[in-house]
């Protein structure tokens, strides 16, 4: 009988090890590619968008080729500064309509969004359309999928700012050639965002020598916010600075309210494992309880025996945790470095990016220990609370 109870426990041990194991490795996995996701989405946006974006108080102001100047002068950080003009448009194919940015862009800018065109038109259609002084632009490939157009189609743009006509007010509308299809990695850019010259959105707009904004590119992530610092002491207060992780505050926390909620989600298979823990140290005590009425009765103490169970189930949870981490960093290293998982073309990359961090491990793998601790507080204290005569009068 003492044979099939001890093999009973150490099956319930051998679970209660699994549980922890299993809870430590799937969070471990989990938040590392929840890291990976938003380590890869910093990065595209870095590359795509606008490091430190300068805007006039006032909306559009005069182009002014001193405060470019004074602007590429602040820090050695700073690799380019372009000057652009966009408004917001309405852009019609057809029956298809999409609300989106038109952005004019001077021809360094325009040179960079051309290197990520993944799909041209014909030479013989721009051509064409340069010589009948047609505008061209360029649309992200999520927008050019979702209006049906391909590159040489011709698309309508409709501005809400109005002007003048022979009746009255009317919307200012113009007609542009597609003439290529960029790809950035970053979805929201694709759907929203199109590129033009600088001098046909002037003509569109029937505007000259101003602009919507100044951006700024800078060498690393972490320049970003010292240099919107620096043009803002430089600036006075005259524009409004502000750098990309300040316009993309808003995803960053999500992101991170996604993860902290995973975390708390993924901690419950903890919970559940130390509960075993619980039952196999309770039913320890049980089986045990005429050793630890010896144990007493030769001058043992309440605290020595508690101490005990608590250093079980510290056993239990210190082999759960190295499993389950070991575990956990191998699947991230094979995650890492080999595409065994393929994501759909509407993600951010088409391989799982998984990014680990010891931060996030050390607070995953202390999480575990103190919630099996508590859990062996419990059977501790109904060991400790066995008498030197109390078991053996149950015995």
């Amino acid at each position: 009988m003492a044979k099939k109870s001890s093999s009973f426990l150490s099956i319930i041990t051998a679970i209660s090890v699994g549980g922890v194991a299993v809870g430590v490795l799937t969070m471990i996995v989990t938040l590392s590619v929840m890291s990976g996701f938003e380590d890869e989405l910093k990065k595209r946006l870095f590359s795509a968008e606008t490091h430190v974006l300068v805007e006039g108080n006032d909306g559009f102001f005069k182009t002014d080729e001193a405060l470019l100047k004074t602007i590429e002068g602040i820090s050695p950080a700073i690799e380019k500064v372009y000057p652009v003009l966009q408004t917001e448009v309405i852009l019609r194919s057809g029956k298809k309509v999409n609300g989106s940015i038109l952005k004019g862009v001077s021809t360094g800018q325009f040179d960079w969004v051309q290197k990520h065109v993944v799909e041209w038109a014909a030479k013989e259609l721009v051509d064409e359309a340069t010589a009948g002084g047609t505008a061209r632009i360029l649309l992200g490939s999520e927008l050019a999928y979702d209006m049906g157009v391909t590159p040489g189609d011709m698309v309508t743009a409709v501005s809400p700012v109005e002007s003048e006509g022979p009746f009255g007010a009317v919307p200012r509308v113009k007609r542009f050639m597609v003439e290529g299809v960029y790809k950035t990695g970053v979805p929201e850019q694709e759907l929203h965002v199109i590129f033009a010259s600088t001098r046909d959105v002037e003509s569109f707009l029937k505007q000259e020598g101003i602009l919507s904004q100044i951006e700024v590119r800078v060498k690393t992530l972490e320049d970003a916010p010292r240099i919107s610092a620096l043009l803002n002491d430089r600036l006075a207060g005259k524009y409004l600075i502000r750098p990309w992780q300040e316009l993309n505050a808003h995803l960053f926390q999500s992101l991170r309210l996604e993860r902290t909620a995973m975390f708390c989600i993924l901690i419950f298979i903890v919970i559940v494992a130390s509960f075993n823990i619980i039952s196999t140290l309770t039913m320890m005590v049980l089986e045990k309880k005429r050793s630890l009425s010896i144990l007493r009765a030769m001058g043992a103490t309440r605290s020595q025996i508690g101490a005990i169970f608590i250093w079980e189930g510290l056993a239990i949870a210190v082999v759960g945790i190295i499993g389950g981490a070991s575990i956990g960093l191998g699947i991230c290293v094979a995650l890492s470095k080999y595409p065994l998982i393929e994501l759909p073309e509407f993600y951010y990359d088409r391989t799982l990016p998984v990014v680990v961090q010891p931060g996030s491990i050390a607070v995953i793998c202390a999480a575990a220990l103190v919630i099996v601790l508590l859990g062996a507080l419990t059977p501790a204290r109904k060991a400790s609370e066995v008498t030197p005569i109390q078991g053996i009068r149950e015995g």
